[in-house]
């Protein structure tokens, strides 16, 4: 037979030979199920090695439960969005509305999705990783002996430790719980913004309402005063005082509408709707919701201290620690590392089998890093401890000056309702003597706008106790808790 000179290689003895019709079978040859050169051990050990794989991933709890990357996870039941088109939007319907929607908690709720996704990548941690790596020799050394390989496969895995990885879990479960915590936290705040809104708001549609009856007389006042200049028996001065007296309660009234735009639109900012979409509001019932309902005698200290976010987040975090503690001291274990791979192609090795192996990394010295890495934990939990002792005392100081700012807003309220009664008396007063004949009528007017200014002095100094009510609740848990339930947002 004649060589092909394109080729090197030799041809092989039988070449050309006629071929056997039934040659005796080879024992070395491949059988059907069988990959050609692979001992039973090698295969035992790679069949036991995914059997425990698999074993593990269905003993892990709530594993198979987990849902899906990127899928949106259902709101709470108190969040539900309430639709715009069912009527006047009051406080309750606002309140809900905002916690869907508003800008304000995107960013809690956000912080609560990456927690929980580190959460789940802790969980898969309990299995061991496996990377595959393979290389392909191009060009090696043709020498007798040497493998027919021109390739390696390996399966290895990182270091493995699985007491580490089991209590970094439970330690990323309680950074979601203090995300949770932190999220309640500002939406109890956010309420009590949104309630402040509408009781501002309440508060300026009253006292605009005053403030039209000044501007109101202030034009009978000019009017009379003119008619007295006609007949000679007033001056120009006089004139010119109630001139600037109506100009005054225009402006007023300009601020005081200013001042109304101004808080409609923070308010659909804040509850997450467009500036051009149009609000109906129900004030009526505002001041019912947030603070009619709730009583502030019935507040406790201890109801407080039990409700307190920040008091539960401390607690959450000196937990945690006690894990990041019992982290450090399993570091100091050994850790496990698997693999299986075949033989290399610059060996003298023929077999094509793949070879599996396990070991331990053991720490044997590192400048007892280890060590004194558990002092620091240590010392990190008595730190929190402290912290702790510091919000309970922070706490008190912060609720003796909410009963005492409660106390000083009531008596406040109290006298400018004793000023606008005094002021509705002497309304009536100037207003008899002038149906009498016995006074002009610009001292009926000068009653009329004396009880229309307490009135609204009265209306501010409401509002500033509903206020004082309003930080009561927020600061003692009850609003937030009217709303939404912290358990909705545990798995």
């Amino acid at each position: 037979m004649i060589r092909d000179p394109r080729y090197n290689d030799k041809l092989p003895a039988d070449a050309g030979a006629p071929k056997r019709v039934n040659p005796r079978p080879d024992p070395k040859a491949a059988t059907p199920g069988k990959k050609p050169g692979q001992s039973p051990l090698s295969r035992r050990l790679v069949r036991n090695l995914l059997v425990l794989i698999v074993g593990i991933m269905a003993a892990l709890p709530g594993l198979g439960a987990l849902p899906a990357l990127g899928a949106e996870e259902p709101a709470p039941a108190a969040a539900q969005e309430p639709e715009l088109s069912q009527g006047p939007l009051d406080y309750d319907r606002a309140a809900r509305l905002a916690i869907r929607r508003s800008p304000y908690f995107t960013k809690g709720s956000l912080e609560i999705d990456v927690k929980r996704l580190d959460e789940t990548d802790s969980r898969y941690d309990l299995i061991p990783s496996v990377n595959f790596r393979t290389s392909y020799y191009v060009d090696r050394p043709q020498q007798f002996g040497i493998s027919k390989n021109t390739y390696s496969l390996r399966f290895t895995s990182e270091h493995y430790n699985p007491m580490e990885s089991y209590y970094t879990l439970q330690a990323k479960k309680l950074f979601t719980q203090v995300a949770v915590l932190h999220h309640m936290q500002a939406i109890g705040d956010g309420l009590q913004r949104l309630g402040k809104l509408f009781l501002e708001m309440d508060c300026l549609k009253q006292v605009a309402a005053r403030q039209q009856d000044l501007l109101d007389v202030a034009r009978q006042n000019l009017t009379y005063v003119q008619n007295r200049l006609n007949i000679g028996t007033a001056t120009s001065l006089e004139v010119k005082v109630a001139t600037q007296e109506l100009e005054a309660a225009q402006m007023e009234m300009e601020r005081l509408t200013f001042s109304q735009n101004r808080l409609r639109g923070n308010l659909q900012a804040f509850i997450g709707l467009k500036s051009d979409q149009g609000t109906n509001l129900n004030l009526k019932e505002a001041r019912q919701q947030l603070v009619g309902r709730f009583d502030p005698v019935s507040v406790t200290l201890e109801q407080t201290k039990t409700r307190s976010f920040e008091l539960k987040i401390m607690d959450v975090k000196k937990e945690l620690q006690k894990f990041n503690i019992t982290v450090a001291k399993v570091k100091l274990l050994p850790s496990f590392f698997f693999g299986a791979v075949t033989a290399d192609p610059l060996s003298l090795i023929q077999s094509r089998a793949l070879f599996f192996y396990i070991g331990l990394d053991v720490p044997v010295w590192d400048g007892f890093k280890r060590l004194r890495n558990i002092s620091r934990q240590k010392t990190v939990l008595k730190q929190y401890d402290s912290d702790s002792n510091l919000k309970v005392l922070d706490l008190v100081d912060k609720w003796n000056e909410t009963q005492e700012n409660l106390r000083s807003a009531g008596a406040a309220r109290k006298a400018a309702q004793a000023q606008e009664e005094l002021a509705r008396l002497r309304e009536r007063q100037s207003e008899i003597r002038y149906q009498s004949g016995g006074e002009p009528l610009s001292v009926y007017l000068e009653g009329r706008k004396g009880l229309l200014e307490a009135q609204k002095s009265g209306l501010v100094k409401a509002l500033d106790y509903d206020l004082a009510v309003l930080a009561l609740r927020q600061f003692s848990g009850d609003l937030g808790a009217s709303y939404v339930d912290p358990n909705s947002w545990q798995q």
